[in-house]
């Protein structure tokens, strides 16, 4: 799991202008920056890592660690950790 909160970490920096220090997986996702927009792209950087296609019928996250869930959840098995 602590690589998919890199791939966070490393989204936020890379498309927010104030990435926040601390993330958790407490952290609300709206607090951070992540609009629904940004949910979307950072979903499908996401499908392009791994390689896969969610259905459109997921939970929307409200949190880093209902994300980091969905991540775990929907990547190939070959690379849980």
């Amino acid at each position: 799991m602590d690589n998919n909160l890199n791939f966070i970490k490393d989204y936020l920096e890379r498309h927010l202008d104030n990435p926040p220090e601390n993330l958790t997986p407490e952290s609300k996702l709206d607090e951070i920056g992540i609009d629904s927009m940004a949910l979307l792209e950072l979903i499908f950087e996401l499908e392009d890592k791994y390689d896969i296609r969610q259905s459109a019928d997921i939970p929307t996250p409200t949190t880093v660690g209902q994300l980091l869930e969905l991540m775990e959840k929907y990547k190939p098995s070959e690379v849980n950790e």
